[in-house]
């Protein structure tokens, strides 16, 4: 089985930016508490405060799939429904192994 990844930029209005980050905070502790998240975790960029990078890893497809019909993953649909989410990009990586990033000399 491969490693999977997910990196998610979001673009939001100035107005819905504080409140995603908000209800993000209750899914990111339930998260990194299921099995197969290897990482999970949700960001403000540096240079604009109203886009978020969503980067996990999980052990397997199968994993992600529980991870997505948690209740807490609903409920965060659920708020994010409300927001004005002005550009979404999703993207799924499937990795075939995974190490340390050596800086070459």
């Amino acid at each position: 089985m491969s490693t999977v990844s997910v990196i998610v930029r979001i673009q939001l209005s100035e107005e819905s930016a504080p409140k995603y980050a908000e209800a993000a905070k209750a899914v990111v502790a339930s998260t990194r508490q299921e099995a197969g998240c290897q990482w999970y975790g949700i960001a403000t960029d540096v240079t604009d405060p109203c886009v978020v990078w969503v980067s996990e890893q999980w052990a397997s497809q199968t994993d992600l799939d529980a991870h997505l019909k948690t209740p807490h993953v609903g409920a965060f649909l659920q708020a994010c429904a409300a927001l004005e989410i002005l550009d979404m990009e999703v993207r799924r990586y499937e990795v075939s192994s995974v190490g340390d990033l050596v800086m070459p000399e």
